[in-house]
């Protein structure tokens, strides 16, 4: 009795020790999947894939797995690669809502919209976890395409579901705008803060569901700027239009069986284990006269009685998806059809332990999140100032658009959306180029200062300018302005006037026209969010302005102030000589440049003011002495 009872024992163990290394591998799985999952969030595609591919090695029915290295295929652009892996997973878990959200990804890659949605939806018909996403991208696509009110019920449920999904919001505020409701548009984006300039690595990015070419609504308004701006120029309502089609994806032929030879049973799909029966269908008109099966590519069994059954042991081959294969053979030996289809075999009849549960689930989640669409940077603030422009709020608007071309001039509609903005508050954008050289009054003065604001010199030039009660003009530089916004505040409030002096003092002329606008849009963006004012006047560092410059600056509604003369003609000069020299040219009338900073300027203004007033000389802002009301302090 003892003698068995140790060798029960013995076979005991030796059965552990057996189990021990695909319990130790089967446990390994979990954390691969997880590692391929952050591998992906850190862009290391190769990496991930080679995550994925380990804890497929250790478990071959691990769906999980295969999606993970269909996330990683489609990130390096191999979309028929990631839609097979896609297919495969889903036969070993027909549930698996990373599987479907991923060939909705692959849809979307392809153009298929219209394909994209309906995986959408189906993921989401068997998503645990993430569901706010999956709805979200689903109303995206519906958007896009054109169904604004199907969009806008998904992305309410998606929004209910996650408030903050950015996606979900873009959504929702875009199909409302389509259909009119503007104002309810800003209230789903009046607390988005729309100032993400960084997509995650390994996220899908979207682009506008609205503002961008190959959206229903871009084709139908006829958004290209080249159109709308010529349209706002020309008033012709005809202009032109851009037409954009949504492709068709180009999609893996399914394991389809012939309809005259195919597998009625097993079903593809369908999970087997042990032995298992085999049924093959042929409706005569093909000379068969035995059939071969093969289980992953090894004979398993033969069968040459009609209708042909066998026997398939599934216990030969490891666990995971298997292809079932039959060949059909004529009398004289040649194979005439074939038929298969993919199987889970599950021999293993094991239970996962908690801890592998758990990362396989979190795994799962974070693939579905990885395979769902993501807003692009700034387009929810481009839809909000779209939104507040069309509700009347044009200098919330243009704020917010001009934020969004500042960060990426390039982005389609931005350019358009500004500068129409512009022209809604009563800036010349788009209007020939506007120049200023001299005062319109002759005899009259404008003192400019250029750069700055300057800590120290600022508030010393603002106090010398009250102390004989000039106005002037400072063109100061973006960057410095909002460095020091409450010295930009202080030449506001002390009654002088704004202009731009480009945003980081550059040679525009060596940029392109779209950088120099970039350039001028900052630094107004700048100044407004320092004081609150809208600056008209322009002053190009350094005197340079080529063709390009001039144009940019008709664009964006400047005009662009030059002198008479400048504070830099008189390097270390004594202040008494550049005053007396300076009231000589002033004689007739002129604008002189100097400077916010450590330069003659110091010493030579206290001088000029004193020689000006003595003379009687009338000294004033730029647009009063010009005689435009205004253009500089525009609110």
């Amino acid at each position: 009795m003892g003698d068995r009872k140790h060798l029960r024992l013995v076979s005991v163990l030796a059965l552990l020790c057996l189990l021990a290394p695909a319990a130790a591998a089967l446990a390994s799985t979990g954390d691969e999947l997880i590692a391929g999952c952050e591998a992906m969030y850190r862009g290391a595609w190769s990496e991930a894939a080679a995550c994925f591919r380990r804890a497929q090695a250790s478990d071959n029915t691990c769906a999980e797995a295969l999606v993970g290295q269909g996330a990683a295929a489609l990130q390096q652009g191999n979309a028929l690669r990631a839609h097979e892996l896609f297919g495969r997973a889903r036969v070993l878990d027909p549930e698996i809502s990373a599987a479907y959200a991923g060939e909705g990804a692959v849809a979307y890659a392809e153009g298929n919209c219209h394909q994209a949605m309906l995986d959408y939806r189906r993921a989401l018909t068997c998503a645990q976890a993430r569901r706010a996403r999956l709805r979200a991208s689903a109303a995206y696509l519906a958007c896009r395409l054109g169904l604004y009110q199907s969009a806008r019920a998904e992305a309410e449920r998606a929004v209910a579901q996650d408030a903050r999904d950015p996606l979900a919001r873009h959504s929702l505020a875009a199909s409302l705008i389509a259909v009119g409701a503007c104002g309810d548009a800003v209230a789903v984006l009046a607390d988005d803060p729309g100032r993400e300039l960084q997509p995650a690595a390994g996220v899908l990015v979207v682009p506008s569901a609205l503002i961008s070419p190959g959206s229903k609504y871009w084709a139908d308004n006829k958004l290209s700027d080249d159109i709308r701006l010529a349209q706002a120029l020309a008033g012709d309502a005809e202009a032109g239009r851009e037409t954009a089609s949504i492709g068709e994806a180009t999609l893996l032929e399914p394991l389809e069986d012939s309809g005259s030879f195919f597998i009625s049973r097993p079903a593809g799909g369908s999970t087997v284990t042990g032995t298992v029966e085999l049924a093959v269908e042929t409706d005569g008109s093909l000379p068969i006269r035995h059939i071969a099966v093969l289980l992953d590519n090894r004979f398993v069994a033969i069968s040459n009685v009609q209708p042909f059954r066998a026997q398939v042991d599934t216990r030969h081959v490891k666990d995971g998806l298997r292809e079932l294969r039959v060949e059909g053979y004529a009398t004289n030996g040649r194979m005439v059809a074939r038929a298969k289809v993919l199987v889970k075999v599950s021999n293993g009849a094991r239970t996962l332990a908690s801890e592998e549960r758990r990362k396989r689930r979190l795994a799962r989640q974070e693939l579905t999140n990885l395979l769902t669409l993501r807003a692009a940077p700034l387009t929810n603030l481009q839809l909000l100032g779209r939104a507040l422009l069309a509700s009347g709020r044009s200098h919330e608007g243009i704020a917010a658009c001009e934020y969004v071309f500042a960060q990426d001039p390039l982005l389609p509609g931005a350019r358009a959306d500004l500068l129409l903005g512009y022209r809604e508050v009563g800036l010349t954008s788009l209007q020939r180029p506007r120049e200023i050289h001299l005062p319109r009054e002759p005899g009259s003065a404008a003192l400019t200062f250029d750069d700055g604001p300057h800590p120290v010199m600022t508030p010393w030039i603002l106090d010398l300018l009250d102390r004989y009660q000039v106005r002037a003009t400072f063109f100061v530089v973006g960057k410095q302005a909002a460095m020091y916004p409450d010295l930009v505040c202080e030449i506001a409030t002390r009654g002088h006037e704004l202009g731009s002096h480009s945003h980081t003092h550059r040679d525009l002329s060596e940029l392109s026209q779209r950088e120099t606008e970039q350039e001028l849009i900052k630094s107004r963006a700048a100044i407004r969010q320092a004081c609150g004012k809208t600056v008209a006047l322009f002053r190009p560092p350094g005197g340079n302005y080529d063709d390009q410059v001039r144009r940019a600056a008709a664009a964006c509604g400047f005009t662009t102030v030059f002198w008479t003369d400048n504070i830099g003609n008189y390097p270390g000069a004594p202040g008494a000589e550049i005053a007396e020299a300076m009231t000589r040219k002033l004689a007739r009338g002129g604008i002189v440049l100097l400077h916010n900073g450590y330069d003659e300027t110091r010493d030579a203004l206290p001088l000029l003011l004193a020689k000006l007033r003595n003379r009687g000389t009338r000294m004033g802002t730029i647009s009063a002495l010009a005689g435009r009301r205004g253009m500089g302090n525009g609110e």
